[in-house]
This record gives structure tokens, sequence and C-alpha cells, in this order.
């Protein structure tokens, strides 16, 4: 389970800013090899995926009507993420029992993906029974996108493990991922809000427990 860190909002135009998701989903997998007793290198990969939907029906007051009118919004996106690199990895038993903590740092790529990106506004009437001119309400509106992006990201994870079997054992982790995009473009600029490319920093914080192997 990934969390966000700090603000990776992005305004796409005025109307549209898209949030970032409170959390979202991160399976992946570590592969090490351990020159010594202590130290070792290897190979990250996670994959993170979250969505977001959200729905609003407001009185309308920004104009004053004979009768109520009412804004009713939506907002939905997906965001998917790859992140892939080399780590240097560390661990220290705690003396002579079955417990040790584990650490690894590493460069890695990343690749980030906002999808499916919709906001709908539209002005609804109270009563159905009156009769009155569409045209006074403001225009409905809807927009939407999708965009990518790669840049290199710094991945930190701390862990502490319980030696199962001479071979297996069970680690609950604590990791970090940090990516400054400096462009994110949309794929297919017809159906975007805008043709601009924009820049993106994520930042999220992982905890997760695995189950590991060692030969």
């Amino acid at each position: 389970m990934n969390f966000n860190l700090g603000s990776s909002s992005i305004e796409l135009s005025n109307e549209l800013i898209v949030p970032p998701t409170k959390r979202g989903f991160s399976p992946g997998f570590d592969g090490a090899w351990f020159f010594s007793k202590n130290y070792g290198v290897g190979i990250k990969y996670a994959f993170y995926t979250s969505k977001y939907n959200k729905e609003s029906y407001l009185e309308y007051t920004e104009h004053s009507y004979d009768y109520p009118v009412y804004e009713y919004k939506s907002l939905a996106f997906k965001e998917k993420s790859h992140m892939f690199g080399p780590a240097i990895y560390g661990r220290w038993p705690l003396g002579e029992t079955k417990w040790m903590i584990m650490a690894n740092a590493g460069v890695v790529m990343f690749y980030n993906e906002l999808t499916g990106i919709e906001k709908i506004i539209t002005y609804i009437i109270d009563s159905p029974d009156l009769i009155v001119d569409q045209s006074q309400l403001p225009e409905d509106r809807k927009m939407g996108g999708a965009y990518k992006g790669i840049a290199a990201g710094f991945t930190l994870s701390g862990a502490i493990r319980y030696q199962l079997l001479p071979f297996a054992g069970i680690t609950v982790q604590t990791s970090g991922i940090y990516a400054p995009f400096s462009r994110m473009s949309n794929p297919n600029l017809k159906t975007g809000p805008h043709g601009e490319d924009f820049s993106r920093r994520i930042g999220r914080v992982g905890l997760s427990a695995a189950i590991d192997f060692s030969f």
C-alpha cells in the first residue's frame, strides 16, 4: 500500500486540476546478490496503480435566479506507474536471534501515466415543473485528456525481517520514492484540455509485507 506525500496537484487548465490520489496498490520485486555477509547489489521493480472518482452536488450561487439551480461536478482519472532500476542492499542480524534489519537504496527509472481524465460540470434546475429558458444557465462543460512521462527517481527502503525457515523469511517494509518529472506529455493532443506539457514531482511512501527467499 502506497501513500502520497507533499503536494502533486496538476493544473491542466483553470477549471481542470488533477489532485494527487491519497493511496494506491503497489506490488513489487527485489532481487539481490550479497557479495559479503552484510552488503549486496540487485534490482528493484514496482508497479503502482490507483484511481480517483469524486462527485459534488451544490447550490449554484455565483449568479442569482428566481428558481434554485444546482451545480453538479464529477472528476475521475486513473494513475499507473512502473519503477525499475539497480539498488544497493544491506542486512544486519540482531545478535543470535532470527530477526534482521534490512535496507536498500537505488536510482530507478520511473514511468508515470494519467489516463481517463474526465471532468463534467452541469447545471440542474431543482423543480422539474418550472418552464425556464435553458440559455439563462451557464453552459455545461466536459474536459479530459491523458498524460505520461518518464523520469529518473530515487528510492529508499528499510525493513525488519524474521527468519521463518532456513531458506525463507517474512519482511515488513517501509519504502519511499521521489521522482521529479521535467515533462508530462499528452499522447493525443486532440483529446486534452490543451497541448502544453507540464512538470510534476511525485513523492510516495509505501508500507508492505513480503515473503523472501535466500539461497
